[in-house]
């Protein structure tokens, strides 16, 4: 299971860089725990800012910090990724798109 990243817990750490660049899908990762849990961690806590929750257990943040900066990251439990690695037709992942998209309610995940 993913943490709990947003439920006033844990600190956020906006300053640190974002720590993914590619898709990454830890719920078929079955390496030990001790691998991967650091950087679940990272992923959720370090250089991006909450946008918004959807359905239970994910979240759509905004990366303020790293290579990845400007994007939209989508983050659930068992895998982030970026906005642009979206299906359909989304051109790009950054903030413009992401937030056009959801205030005309277009965005892939209506579909859900």
């Amino acid at each position: 299971m993913s943490p709990e990243p947003f439920d006033g817990t844990a600190a956020r750490v906006p300053g640190i860089a974002f720590p993914l660049t590619e898709e990454w899908q830890w719920a078929y990762d079955y390496s030990d725990d001790t691998l991967h849990s650091p950087l679940l961690h990272e992923t959720y806590l370090h250089g991006s800012a909450l946008l918004g929750k959807g359905r239970p257990g994910a979240y759509w943040t905004l990366v303020v910090a790293g290579p990845q900066r400007g994007q939209v990251w989508w983050l659930r439990d068992g895998c982030a990724a970026p906005y642009a690695d979206a299906p359909h037709d989304q051109q790009a992942g950054d903030f413009l798109t992401w937030a056009t998209d959801w205030h005309t309610g277009q965005g892939w995940w209506q579909t859900e």
